[in-house]
């Protein structure tokens, strides 16, 4: 059996710095302490470690390759966030090389792999679940990460992503000014925090303006259009919900799909401003998501963390907003 290549993180370990300190080293930054520095040089010849050529070039003005990686292949969400990624790297003369991992955590670990063995430079990650995505494979190997529109629970790293309990506040508050009084909110899984933190805002702040929400009012799918369907044809079912708020965009064309047609449907507010929901009648009303605003942060950022490892790590929360349309015509309280 050939024998493990090593890591940045063997050298960090041997020479007792950070893997930040030993990337610093190995990239000639001349702030690094005369004596870490012989430590670390040290550790990189006892170990036999062999720097990344491609991170090296980067961080001397040549090219380099990045890797976006999301979860979702058909979701036009993601698919904005790696053509906008794109555009800024053709600015700069870097490649991109997209990966998707199709919500599944064995494809997510399978995509690390791979993404070390080709040494990319850096990668601008969306992850599968905020509770059991391990980046590990990633920083280990000193892999510079930015996580973006969802974060990982417990994970020192750069996020960018929208924030979500305000945009669930946000959408509270308009149903609310607009008479409905029996909300409910669709949401994925429970350990997806984009969702979970939409519905959360949502659902507290109608308890803060005084209306009596229980745990009805809250259903489930994941993440796809039919589990939207499902849930929105349950509420029409039990026919006590005048409004609902859905926290994906996928999801939310399923609600439509279930709700069109009948006569006195909940208002639907809806996440993402996706071509569907001007095109449909009644035209929908979204919570709207800054993607391009969020993809140019998380690209500036991925090249600040590129060139400089040891700023500690971010979090960068942008703001949605409320475009109004057809299905959230005021009612009479």
């Amino acid at each position: 059996m050939a024998s493990r290549r090593p890591t940045i993180l063997d050298v960090a370990s041997a020479a007792g710095v950070s893997t930040a300190t030993v990337s610093r080293v190995i990239n000639g930054a001349t702030t690094v302490d005369k004596e870490l520095s012989r430590r670390v040089q040290a550790a990189v010849r006892d170990t036999g470690y062999v720097p990344n050529a491609l991170g090296r070039s980067l961080r001397r003005g040549g090219t380099s390759q990045i890797a976006v990686v999301a979860p979702d292949s058909e979701n036009p969400y993601f698919m904005q966030i790696i053509s906008e990624v794109e555009r800024i790297a053709r600015t700069q003369s870097h490649t991109v090389t997209v990966a998707h991992t199709e919500e599944d955590l064995d494809l997510e670990r399978e995509c690390f792999r791979q993404l070390v063995a080709r040494r990319v430079t850096g990668v601008l990650l969306v992850p599968v679940d905020s509770r059991s995505t391990d980046v590990s494979p990633l920083t280990e190997v000193g892999i510079p990460l930015v996580l973006v529109d969802r974060g990982i629970d417990g994970a020192a790293t750069d996020v960018v992503a929208t924030d979500n309990l305000d945009a669930g506040r946000q959408a509270a508050h308009h149903l609310h000014e607009r008479g409905f009084r029996a909300p409910a909110a669709i949401a994925g899984p429970a350990s997806l925090r984009t969702t979970e933190d939409r519905a959360t805002g949502f659902l507290a702040t109608w308890r803060e303006l005084g209306v009596d929400v229980g745990p009805e009012a809250l259903l489930r799918g994941d993440l796809h259009v039919e589990s939207g369907r499902a849930a929105a044809e349950q509420l029409l079912a039990d026919g006590v919900t005048d409004c609902v708020y859905v926290t994906n965009n996928r999801m939310s064309a399923g609600a439509f799909e279930a709700l069109r047609g009948h006569e006195d449907v909940p208002a639907l507010l809806a996440t993402d401003d996706d071509l569907w929901t001007r095109l449909v009648t009644p035209s929908v009303s979204v919570v709207h998501q800054p993607v391009r605003a969020t993809s140019r942060a998380a690209a500036r950022l991925l090249g600040q963390r590129i060139a400089d490892p040891d700023e500690e790590p971010s979090t960068t929360l942008l703001r949605s907003k409320i475009i109004e349309r057809e299905s959230t015509r005021p009612r009479t309280v």
